[in-house]
């Protein structure tokens, strides 16, 4: 367990930052309108300094942890626009379930493959729970009571994938701050126009990066927990 917080500990606290920090400058135009991507560096070029940057730093590490929550439901959205599972199985787990029999004289009888083999694993050792949501949770819980490491790697993918969906939120944010912007200012600029496509393209980049690192989550849990498992029926 100490190993688990030294390894996240610094990492969560960076990822935090770099999570929020498009939000530092969503305030900072809201506040500050600006005509275009120019001035925004001028303003950030003169007003440069030691306590600026600390307090800016400070801001984007409360505003990537306040938006957990949001940015879970916007990548949730995401998620069923573009069609994507986050689950590494994708819906393998729920059906094999309902395919497999419950009655152990029918499974001794047929001839089990690896994904077979991890369904009967998790009914017999954590549960299935209605919502795929709560199975990473018993996952770990089960993986940390029987000493394995895959939550370590687990845990560091989670924080990437939290990291990159509060990005993809605050890009998206920030792309919409502009388009305000442009209008408060009255003033139309190419390059404007240019940083906010290239601000929703971050977006949609950043989601599906998030998304990868929630399978690869995922995928370390359950494959963590099948030769865990594996291992206790068959010491």
């Amino acid at each position: 367990m100490d190993q688990l917080k030294f390894a996240l500990g610094p990492y969560e606290f960076f990822a935090s930052i770099i999570g929020g920090s498009p939000l530092v400058i969503v305030l900072f135009l809201l506040f500050n309108p600006i005509a275009g991507p120019q001035d925004l560096f001028l303003v950030f070029k003169n007003n440069l300094s030691t306590s600026a940057a600390l307090m800016s730093a400070f801001i984007s590490y409360l505003l990537g942890g306040g938006i957990q929550g949001v940015s879970w439901r916007y990548f949730l959205a995401l998620c069923r626009i573009f069609k994507r599972d986050y689950g590494y199985f994708g819906d393998m787990i729920p059906r094999k379930h309902q395919q497999l029999p419950h009655d152990a004289n029918e499974i001794a009888d047929l001839e089990l493959d690896f994904e077979d083999r991890l369904v009967l694993l998790l009914r017999e050792k954590t549960g299935i729970p209605q919502k795929l949501n709560w199975l990473d949770a018993r996952l770990t819980s089960y993986l940390k009571e029987n000493g394995s490491q895959a939550p370590i790697t687990a845990e560091l993918h989670l924080v990437n994938h939290i990291m990159y969906r509060n990005l993809s939120l605050g890009f998206l944010i920030l792309s919409l701050t502009f388009v305000i912007n442009t209008l408060r200012v009255q003033s139309f600029i190419l390059e404007q126009s240019i940083l906010i496509l290239l601000l929703l393209g971050l977006s949609y980049a950043m989601f599906f990066r998030s998304l990868s690192f929630k399978k690869w989550h995922n995928r370390e849990l359950l494959l963590g927990f099948y030769f865990s498992a594996r291992r206790t029926q068959h010491p």
